[in-house]
């Protein structure tokens, strides 16, 4: 479906929505899956609702690089402070953001909503702020990333999530309570929500989605020039170091594997540098960030879509090569069972030498691939963005209407 056949949203009343956004790293530094989110849904919910997207100059950046027009933008100004570290600059946002919060006017003749875009202090205090000045106003909070308990065995990108639960519980607990509706990304941590007492209605899992005119306007390529293609921030969270390590021992089986990595990150030099340290120059092509019809040339120029993520609420770049026809390969994680439960070889969390031989296997047995891909291509197209978006706000108006919030 093309954003041509989009069909309006019908509500009994538009909605003014306040959007705090104040922890965003605009393209072409980086691209998170809940940046994505926040793009695709205003894209489509601005042709019905007032939009109005209040954060620091990253926000307004974000906005500009997607075209998304029609909305209205504060910035709160804290960029100055980013010279002296992120912890002081992660402070000053929170600052100037509750301050920001404190002026903000709701027109009594419209309907309200705020959202925050995560549980992030920079993002929620400010978002909390203003639900005290306007309590009946419905408040969503997005949390798009549980952090893993602490000696629990789960694979994680080391000690930056594992160190972050203790604050980011002290924040859910806060969420639980004041927030109407809590938007996560997949089933788990809407499970985890529910057994911390929320109500059904209350909580949503988004997944994301995929906006299906551009990789169909895009023409399949004369032949394939990458064994596989990777897209995502290059980030520990998203594991490019183990893939880097998997790919070398793919090239010790097939000399000429040719990878390709779509994304950028604080990563990107240990990336280039770790490839040049296991003299794969020639086999893996950095691309850098890369978006619309550009990203999906390099796509379909791929036979496999790797997400080698070591930890994750679900992930939907990947998804964006799925509905291209790429069969994919990960790590089993417990949140990409419901996020990619077919089109998929999935090696055991940690096994780089399961990974590596899960891409030669597609690589070699074109009975399998064919039957992978076909799955895959299926998969693909149910994440219409035009779909889910639809999907998401009909659960917001569901869940805002609903009290209580939590069941006692």
């Amino acid at each position: 479906m093309d954003s041509s056949a989009w069909v309006s949203l019908t509500f009994a009343l538009s909605m003014h929505i306040h959007w705090i956004a104040n922890t965003i790293v605009p393209p072409p530094l980086s691209l998170s899956g809940g940046d994505r989110i926040m793009v695709e849904c205003i894209r489509r919910w601005s042709r019905d609702h007032r939009i109005t997207v209040y954060g620091n100059e990253g926000a307004r950046q974000l906005c500009d690089w997607f075209k998304l027009d029609g909305i209205e933008h504060v910035t709160w100004r804290a960029d100055r402070w980013q010279r002296f570290g992120r912890p002081i600059w992660w402070l000053a946002q929170t600052i100037i953001g509750c301050r920001g919060a404190e002026v903000i006017q709701f027109s009594p003749s419209e309907r309200h909503v705020i959202f925050a875009t995560s549980e992030f202090q920079p993002n929620a205090l400010p978002a909390f702020r203003l639900k005290r000045r306007y309590p009946q106003t419905p408040l969503v909070m997005e949390s798009f990333l549980l952090a893993p308990k602490w000696f629990s065995g789960r694979p994680g990108p080391g000690l930056m999530y594992t160190a972050y639960r203790p604050v980011q519980k002290q924040m859910l607990r806060k969420v639980l309570r004041e927030a109407e509706m809590i938007l996560v990304t997949g089933e788990e941590d809407r499970e985890f929500m529910l057994q911390e007492g929320r109500s059904p209605d209350s909580v949503y899992a988004v997944r994301g989605g995929v906006d299906l005119s551009v990789p169909q306007s895009v023409p399949e390529p004369k032949e394939k020039k990458f064994d596989a293609v990777f897209i995502g921030r290059l980030h520990p969270q998203k594991g490019p170091l183990e893939l880097l390590e998997v790919w070398n021992q793919l090239v010790q089986r097939k000399p000429d594997a040719h990878l390709a990595i779509i994304g950028s990150g604080p990563m990107d030099a240990q990336c280039r540098a770790k490839a040049e340290q296991l003299g794969l120059a020639k086999n893996v092509e950095f691309f850098g960030f890369r978006d619309g019809v550009e990203k999906y040339k390099i796509i379909k120029s791929a036979r496999i879509v790797v997400h080698p993520a070591v930890f994750d609420s679900g992930g939907m770049a990947a998804a964006e090569a799925l509905c291209c026809g790429l069969p994919g390969v990960s790590f089993d994680l417990s949140a990409l069972q419901s996020y990619y439960p077919r089109g998929w070889l999935k090696a055991r969390p940690g096994d780089l030498a399961g990974f590596a031989d899960c891409l030669h296997r597609l690589l070699t047995d074109e009975t399998l691939y064919a039957a992978t891909s076909k799955d895959a291509y299926a998969a693909g197209l149910e994440w219409d963005w035009n779909v889910r978006a639809k999907a998401i706000w009909e659960a917001i108006e569901r869940g805002i209407g609903k009290p209580p919030k939590v069941i006692m």
